[in-house]
């Protein structure tokens, strides 16, 4: 078979050579993967380099948009730089520093994986992998445009964030109300122990170690509040002392809600429970502020399982 009787066959005999090579392709499957490289039904040189040519311009958008990205967390740090030595901004260039590595990465590797047209068109698996990987790279580079264009929302939403005491406050309040909400939550679950729960023991250590989760959250909210002070220290500014007021009652209901949780536990709770409890504490040992959340609940949510399975 020759490059020309290949390129101008109809996609149905380059889909029914596909298949015929084995490997349990479904021509569907084949049929889709075809259709970027297809024109009318038919399988055309133009339509392949057509291809290449539409991955290639969706992955040098990825690349100007990963460049855009990579200007904006410059803009971001040159905009920090006064107050970068406080944790609660060094975590989020921190975090933001990684993303934008993430980006870079991924960008480097569709450069890598685009290729030009393959050299033996006459060979019909050639073309369907060459179909495939096309598909897979646009759809790969259309994710980091994505990823990318959310980095630099948010590294412009840093810099509002840096320029407005209001706005730092204001989510240090919100965060406050989510710990509120949680604490609310916990208590209502400790009241009905033991009486009212039908597995009281297992209701029980769930409310513990949740309740360690809140005191994590209390310790990131007052770490989060200290900076803040100094900031405004620093910018001879007003600070929002009602925070500090708020941070020290959820505290002390924090401990509080630890107290009867600690008093209603009867012995054979504990006994049940107690290395459950002490794999979570290990787990969680050494967290400090700025507190990674993602891996907190992750670590939460492992240990449940692990408590919980077969219960």
């Amino acid at each position: 078979m020759s490059e020309n009787e290949l390129v101008g066959r109809p996609v149905e005999d380059v889909v029914t050579a596909v298949v015929d090579c084995g490997d349990d392709r479904d021509p569907e499957t084949v049929r889709e993967a075809l259709d970027p490289v297809t024109d009318d039904g038919i399988v055309t040189r133009e339509a392949v380099e057509t291809a290449v040519s539409d991955t290639a311009k969706v992955v040098s958008t990825a690349e100007t948009r990963a460049e855009l990205a990579g200007i904006a967390y410059e803009d971001a740090t040159v905009a920090a730089a006064p107050v970068d030595d406080l944790s609660i901004v060094a975590a989020r260039l921190d975090e933001y520093a990684d993303r934008l590595d993430a980006v870079e990465t991924r960008v480097a590797g569709l450069t890598d994986d685009l290729r030009a047209p393959v050299e033996h068109l006459d060979d019909p698996g050639a073309v369907y992998e060459l179909a495939v990987e096309l598909r897979e790279v646009a759809a790969a580079a259309q994710g980091v445009v994505r990823t990318a264009d959310d980095l630099s929302v948010d590294l412009e939403g840093f810099e509002s964030w840096l320029d407005s005491p209001e706005r730092r406050y204001d989510e240090v309040a919100e965060d406050a109300d989510l710990v509120d909400e949680s604490l609310a939550e916990l208590s209502d679950a400790a009241a009905l122990l033991p009486a009212e729960s039908d597995e009281p023991a297992a209701d029980w250590v769930d409310a513990t170690m949740r309740t360690r989760v809140v005191d994590l959250l209390i310790a990131d909210l007052r770490a989060e509040l200290a900076d803040l002070r100094a900031w405004a220290n620093r910018e001879d500014a007003p600070f929002r002392a009602a925070l500090d007021e708020r941070v020290a009652a959820l505290e002390r209901r924090a401990g509080e809600l630890a107290d009867t949780l600690a008093e209603c536990a009867e012995p054979a709770w504990r006994d049940r429970f107690e290395d459950d409890l002490e794999a979570f504490e290990r787990a969680i040992d050494g967290v400090e502020p700025p507190v990674d959340w993602e891996r907190v609940q992750e670590t939460l949510e492992e240990q449940r399982e692990r408590t919980f399975a077969g219960r």
